[in-house]
């Protein structure tokens, strides 16, 4: 009996956690000063059929280029970010997912390959013991990270390719 009650209390702390940090995402994403992907959010959501790619990747780009924290907390809140939108825009997945892993390149090193990244993405977005900078994404978007980009191996490894290959470059030239 007192298992089965410490473990209904863990279940409710955990999913008010989880609340919460779908919470912070949210508001995050409605930010007055950068609100460019809460109506994209809302197209993809109601499968608005008008919404095209250059919409969605102006708006992320605009965003992106707005985040001002160091570079962990800026790859966990780039890698939330897209998850909802690769979930509806597949396709997209390549050239969103540049910069989150430029940025774990930032944080750890060159010397890392796509099961760094899926460690990335489990323990600092979406272990239940983290608060990942930005908060969780949504359920869809948890799906996607959790289900979908880790089998997506061959993408990841050749993007984080390109991305380790212009940042050795960048760095050559100062």
């Amino acid at each position: 009996m007192l298992k089965r009650f410490l473990d209904l209390l863990y279940k409710n702390k955990h999913s008010k956690t989880f609340a919460k940090q779908e919470s912070r995402f949210d508001v995050i994403i409605a930010d007055n000063q950068s609100n460019y992907l809460e109506t994209i959010y809302k197209k993809l959501y109601d499968n608005d059929a008008t919404l095209e790619d250059q919409e969605i990747l102006d708006a992320y780009f605009n965003f992106s280029d707005k985040i001002q924290t160091n570079t962990f907390a800026a790859a966990e809140l780039e890698l939330a970010v897209i998850s909802v939108i690769c979930h509806y825009k597949p396709h997209l997945t390549e050239t969103l997912l540049r910069r989150g892993l430029l940025l774990i390149v930032y944080s750890l090193g060159e010397d890392i390959d796509w099961l760094t990244v899926k460690q990335f993405i489990d323990r600092r977005i979406l272990d239940i013991n983290v608060k990942p900078y930005g908060g969780l994404p949504p359920i869809i978007g948890q799906s996607w990270l959790k289900n979908i980009l880790p089998n997506q191996k061959v993408l990841i490894q050749k993007v984080l390719s390109d991305v380790i290959e212009e940042n050795r470059k960048e760095l050559e030239k100062i």
